[in-house]
């Protein structure tokens, strides 16, 4: 990963990527396939970054080497990125975001949950939901899309207990939709993923 000296990130809002999962539908590592000249992986962790998060945790499981390669090869800061490998990556999502949760800073605010296949997202996307956290850093953040509040989402310390108990797929989504203090952005291009190749050849150039 190369070094910057660009970067000023918010030093108590961390950010969680998960990029564990096997992409079954997908034929291969949907996390390395390539948008616009990047893998969705980089890509997730470079927006993280621009939108203004301190440190990145990147949760790796199927494929871990390849992508911890691919990324070591993005536009994003090394002494800032770190990767955990969920070796039950196989129980789903929420055990991603349990272990991804448990390797934060000790000394983190918050976390800025996200996804590694949202290709239509930007830096002024998720640089919305961490305006949004400033205003009311007791809140929980979350993208509107669909008709309901998903990830990516910025949890305040206050639901790290919560998040670091997740497991099998009960993810974000569980939690987003128990708490009762949830502050909606909306986010029509978090909605759209990738599950499949058509869906990324499908995508604008």
């Amino acid at each position: 990963m190369h070094r910057r000296s660009d970067y000023s990130g918010h030093r108590g809002l961390c950010a969680v990527v998960l990029a564990a999962g096997a992409s079954r539908r997908f034929g291969s590592p949907k996390q390395l396939a390539r948008y616009q000249g990047e893998t969705l992986a980089a890509r997730s962790l470079r927006l993280a970054y621009e939108a203004g998060v301190g440190t990145v945790c990147v949760v790796l499981g199927y494929r871990a080497e390849a992508i911890r390669r691919a990324l070591q090869r993005g536009r994003v800061p090394a002494g800032r990125t770190t990767t955990v490998r969920n070796e039950r990556w196989r129980d789903g999502m929420g055990r991603s975001l349990a272990c991804g949760v448990r390797a934060l800073d000790r000394r983190a605010r918050a976390v800025l949950v996200c996804l590694a296949d949202q290709p239509l997202l930007d830096a002024a996307d998720l640089a919305a939901l961490v305006r949004a956290w400033r205003a009311s850093p007791r809140s929980v953040v979350a993208s509107r899309y669909a008709g309901k509040p998903g990830v990516p989402a910025i949890f305040p310390r206050s639901h790290f207990a919560e998040l670091k108990s997740l497991s099998g797929d009960r993810g974000a989504r569980v939690l987003l939709a128990s708490s009762s203090d949830v502050l909606s952005v909306p986010m029509p291009r978090a909605a759209v993923d990738i599950d499949d190749p058509q869906d990324l050849s499908n995508l604008p150039s």
